[in-house]
């Protein structure tokens, strides 16, 4: 494992809290694939051989990828608040085909 890896994992991330704050679904799926295809890559065996150095540099990445995560979830939040806002919680009154009232 090296810093490119690590390097690439914080830029998709980026890229998916990016996607979610534009609400581009489109983006946020095909980062998160990118994402959990190369988190497949990334092995515990892997990050316990680094050098002392390479270690601290993965931590500080698993950092701001937890802060980033935050945020994306932050970004759902607020998304699902919005559509809760717009989706009625109760079915509207309509006629059903025989005349009578519904809802």
């Amino acid at each position: 494992m090296n810093r490119a890896l690590l390097d690439r994992w914080l830029k998709i991330v980026e890229a998916q809290l990016a996607a979610a704050r534009t609400l581009n679904g489109a983006q946020l799926a095909r980062y998160t694939r990118d994402r959990v295809t190369l988190q497949d890559q990334l092995t515990l065996p892997g990050l316990i051989a680094l050098n002392p150095a390479d270690r601290a540099y993965a931590r500080q990445i698993v950092m701001k990828i937890r802060e980033l995560d935050r945020r994306i979830a932050s970004c759902a939040r607020i998304v699902m608040d919005s559509l809760a806002l717009v989706v009625p919680t109760t079915t509207p009154t309509t006629y059903t085909a025989r005349g009578y009232l519904r809802g």
